[in-house]
């Protein structure tokens, strides 16, 4: 549906892919006020005035092409300079007033966009199948695009973070090495331990003396 709902005001809250395609080609979008026939447009009976202005003027032709090339000269001389019933004015004029814009060349992403929150491990899951984002959006919401051709793409807030082909598998992981660039282990954010080291334990230095003085001293203690 093209409206989703009403603020407060009362003014329509659009549906976001139809408000995104508006805005992608330049149109703006007036929502008809329930019960009010006059914010309608004005139908007219068109097929009714090509039954009795236009058939009668046919004898016979010979394919669609001379048909359609007969609707033109019908349209060109009588339907489109008569004075019209309800303008009162010729289509063909009222036509150069309207100053019709060209649409955007670009051709408008007609895809759908899957949100999905960030786990801790950087891996989205999507269809059974995992795939790595950056590891800086853990935690934040992002939506994946399924482009129907073999790829998928994730955004976040309209900027593309990621892109992986889509596995045909199932329960597979698709990794890119450079989404886990920076990341800080456990064991990583420990605070390094000194390595003990052995330090040498010299020998005291002896004093040497000659044998004389130990002789010396066990005359003097009495010792034989």
């Amino acid at each position: 549906t093209v409206v989703v709902g009403q603020d407060e005001q009362g003014e329509a809250i659009w549906n976001e892919r139809f408000a995104n395609f508006a805005a992608h080609h330049g149109f703006a979008i007036r929502r008809c006020q329930p019960h009010r026939p006059r914010t309608k447009g004005k139908i007219e009976n068109g097929v009714g005035y090509v039954r009795k202005n236009f058939w009668p003027r046919i004898r016979e032709f010979t394919s669609l092409y001379d048909l359609n090339l007969r609707a033109r000269v019908w349209m060109d001389t009588v339907a489109n300079v008569r004075i019209h019933g309800t303008t009162h004015e010729q289509p063909v004029v009222r036509w150069k007033d309207e100053h019709l814009k060209h649409f955007n060349v670009t051709p408008f992403e007609s895809v759908e966009r899957y949100s999905r929150k960030v786990p801790a491990d950087a891996l989205v899951s999507y269809q059974t199948n995992r795939y790595s984002v950056p590891y800086r959006y853990v935690g934040q919401n992002i939506q994946i695009q399924d482009d129907k051709n073999g790829m998928l793409r994730f955004y976040s807030e309209g900027t593309l973070i990621a892109d992986h082909p889509k596995s045909t598998g199932r329960y597979q992981v698709l990794t890119n090495k450079k989404h886990f660039e920076g990341i800080r282990t456990a064991s990583q954010n420990k605070v390094p331990q000194p390595t003990p080291r052995l330090v040498s334990n010299p020998t005291p230095e002896v004093v040497q003396r000659p044998l004389s003085v130990y002789e010396q001293f066990l005359n003097e203690e009495g010792i034989s």
